[in-house]
């Protein structure tokens, strides 16, 4: 693998971080391969559209919304981002530190998985949906 690619895949994980921070599910939409699947710390696994409802759910309650990265490795087809979130409507501030990483495949993103302080996610949004591993 070139480091243009590598570069590429860099890129198309910064346009899937930006996406959530515009609160554009469709841009969101264009950057998943169609067999996307996205693993979450305390939730697990999630299909393509289910992690679309999800993130789309989150960008809609959320009149600010910031994913800030402060770290990015790129290696092959893999791209870990570490990020500070902040989000932010009336009556509620949810900050969590991110791990993100990316599998991206042929300028899609093939898979992920999201690793964040469970405590202060479920602190915001409740516990786990039943099923779920904490």
């Amino acid at each position: 693998m070139t480091d243009t690619t590598t570069q590429d895949n860099k890129r198309v994980a910064a346009a899937f971080l930006h996406a959530i921070e515009r609160g554009d599910t469709p841009g969101l939409q264009a950057l998943l391969a169609p067999g996307f699947s996205w693993w979450v710390a305390g939730w697990g696994e999630r299909s393509r559209q289910a992690f679309l409802d999800a993130v789309s759910r989150t960008m809609r309650a959320f009149d600010e919304r910031r994913v800030t990265p402060t770290g990015v490795t790129a290696e092959a087809d893999r791209v870990a981002v570490e990020a500070q979130g902040h989000f932010e409507r009336p009556g509620l501030v949810y900050r969590n530190t991110y791990h993100y990483l990316f599998i991206v495949r042929d300028g899609l993103i093939a898979s992920g998985r999201e690793y964040f302080d469970t405590a202060a996610a479920a602190a915001a949004f409740g516990p786990p949906p039943d099923g779920a591993t904490p």
